[in-house]
């Protein structure tokens, strides 16, 4: 179960890239402009912040080159091709759970990647197709895998993996992509939702121009927007309720009460406060929210694995220690 649940990690890491790149590159083509701007700054940062574009990102080089390095050269760890890489190798561990039109798709991404890049005048527009391409394949790749599989405590772990990983990547977007000082270009905002998936439901639901509040409520807060942070926090709450260590209601497990209070930070937190101004200009009390959840969502993952997958089982104690 252990691989089951990364496989779905490696799985929904790469499609989360692949979207930024390709939200990027698509505003470079576009006409030059401030929100523009402000949008492909966003999500530099956020790529950069995540160890995408290398260690020590040339800073001389255009935001654009780092972006299509990071696409077409598959030996960068961190990378496009090295994130789909691993995608291919866990599933390899699992082949015998997979089907057949599950590794046609895999083969596909190996096929793909190893074309060379085009020449220099078409790489921007080719990069793009390209990981428009990739992004539906991807898709495809992951509903055959989650609806070909039956539901027990396998499919459980694959949804936790999911949930977890989209969890990180939302706060990562946060914390990294907005930050926490007030002077937020409506660029930025706009940028975040587009990556997050989320411009079509801010939209149908304010029918307003970019606010803070309303677009960290939505992608935070929002029990309601499957992309937000908080419907992953509620999914993974209910899988966790069917593991078999929470079944009993006179101990419950140090993963169930993790999860409990995860989820409880984000319902009882309020868009309005999230960006509330100290007496700094600091958004304080998202930084607070954000800083919590980036740390304990990886303890909630490191307290699975000891619980259902680490069998090293510490030797029981035969005799307490004297006292003095």
């Amino acid at each position: 179960m252990k691989n089951t649940e990364l496989r779905y990690v490696t799985q929904e890491r790469a499609a989360a890239l692949l979207g930024i790149p390709e939200n990027e590159l698509s505003r470079i083509s576009q006409e030059s402009d401030p929100l523009r701007a402000a949008g492909i700054e966003a999500a530099y940062r956020v790529l950069a912040a995540a160890g995408h574009l290398g260690a020590e990102p040339a800073s001389t080089a255009p935001p654009e080159r780092q972006v299509l390095a990071m696409i077409y050269d598959s030996a960068s760890r961190g990378g496009l091709g090295w994130n789909l890489h691993q995608v291919r190798r866990v599933a390899w561990l699992l082949r015998d759970r997979i089907s057949a039109d599950a590794w046609q798709i895999l083969n596909r991404f190996e096929q793909e990647f190893s074309t060379p890049a085009p020449a220099e005048p078409l790489r921007i527009s080719a990069a793009t197709s390209l990981l428009d391409h990739f992004i539906i394949t991807l898709s495809a790749f992951s509903g055959l895998v989650m609806e070909s599989m039956t539901r027990g405590h396998g499919w459980r772990f694959l949804d936790i993996g999911r949930r977890l990983e989209r969890a990180i990547q939302l706060v990562d977007l946060v914390r990294y992509g907005l930050g926490y000082q007030p002077a937020i270009d409506s660029g930025q905002l706009e940028v975040l939702l587009e990556i997050a998936d989320s411009s079509l439901t801010y939209r149908s639901r304010y029918l307003t121009s970019m606010q803070e509040n309303l677009v960290i409520d939505l992608l935070l807060l929002d029990e309601a927007n499957p992309r937000s942070a908080a419907f992953q926090l509620a999914r993974l709450r209910e899988d966790i309720d069917q593991l078999p260590e929470s079944v009993s209601l006179t101990h419950r497990p140090p993963e169930w009460r993790l999860a409990v209070r995860l989820l409880t930070a984000v319902q009882v937190a309020e868009a309005a406060e999230l960006v509330r101004p100290d007496e700094h200009g600091h958004w304080v009390n998202l930084e607070n929210l954000v800083t919590r959840l980036a740390v304990e969502l990886p303890l909630l993952s490191e307290t699975l694995t000891r619980s259902y997958f680490d069998h090293a089982v510490a030797a029981p104690q035969l005799y307490a220690p004297e006292s003095n």
